[in-house]
């Protein structure tokens, strides 16, 4: 039986409820605990903290103390990095100079357009809506066989911010290319690798350092925090460069 497992929580009393809360809060304690100790912290009776222990699944008050402290320290263990997943070291020396030269060409763009398939698709969406919230003219563009070309084709000053982990997805590359070449847009990027075919030919390039992680061969489930937290840099400073040009 496991007592952070436990599914069947809509069967607990209101009094069960304050039992499970305690232990949950106490959970160094309990193991070194007696029934009534465990019933004065959750203010409740012996009687209510033994059926309680009944309706989780343990026979005796011991049998529950020994599972719940190897339950409770295997949970420890398990999540000793979950919020380290990504430090300073993984962006480059220069990523705030970088950050602040991509928000100036953004900041007198006439269109922004964040590029993105998967989940950079979803990442550039955001950052399309944040830009938006800030009185900037920018969209999302997931759909790499979407007549973009033409779509700018009577416009100028387009910055066009391809967000891609691998930075070598062949659909995003053969798209960028149409754009290589034109006075009318400038290509940047935000990837996880800096010597990718994306990051190359654009003119800037706010580049981090992540280990690669796939299932199943196809599915990608490498981390997007660093992505999520350039784009939120990079919009924090076109921002401040918005503001600052108000003001001058």
């Amino acid at each position: 039986m496991a007592f952070f497992g436990f599914k069947d929580i809509d069967k607990l009393s209101e009094v069960d409820m304050a039992i499970y809360r305690y232990i949950v809060d106490h959970d160094e304690q309990v193991p070194y605990m007696r029934v009534r100790d465990l019933a004065t912290g959750a203010h409740a009776s012996n009687s209510s903290v033994m059926r309680f222990i009944h309706k989780i699944g343990y026979s005796s008050f011991p049998e529950f103390k020994v599972s719940f402290q190897t339950e409770n320290q295997d949970l420890k263990n398990s999540n000793d990095d979950i919020l380290t997943m990504f430090t300073r070291d993984a962006f480059p020396n220069d990523i705030e100079k970088t950050i602040k030269l991509v928000a100036h060409l953004m900041l007198d763009a006439d269109n922004i357009i964040f590029i993105g398939m998967g989940a950079s698709g979803a990442i550039a969406e955001y950052a399309s809506r944040q830009a938006a919230s800030l009185g900037f003219n920018c969209y999302a563009m997931k759909d790499p066989y979407y007549p973009l070309v033409q779509q700018l084709h009577n416009t100028s000053n387009n910055v066009l911010v391809t967000l891609s982990v691998s930075g070598k997805t062949i659909e995003l590359v053969e798209m960028l290319n149409n754009f290589v070449n034109s006075a009318d847009t400038v290509l940047t990027s935000i990837t996880g690798n800096i010597e990718s075919p994306i990051a190359r030919i654009g003119r800037y390039a706010l580049s981090y350092n992540v280990e690669e992680t796939r299932i199943h061969k196809y599915y990608d489930l490498t981390s997007q925090v660093p992505a999520v937290y350039l784009v939120d840099g990079l919009l924090k400073e076109l921002h401040n460069q918005d503001v600052a040009r108000r003001i001058n």
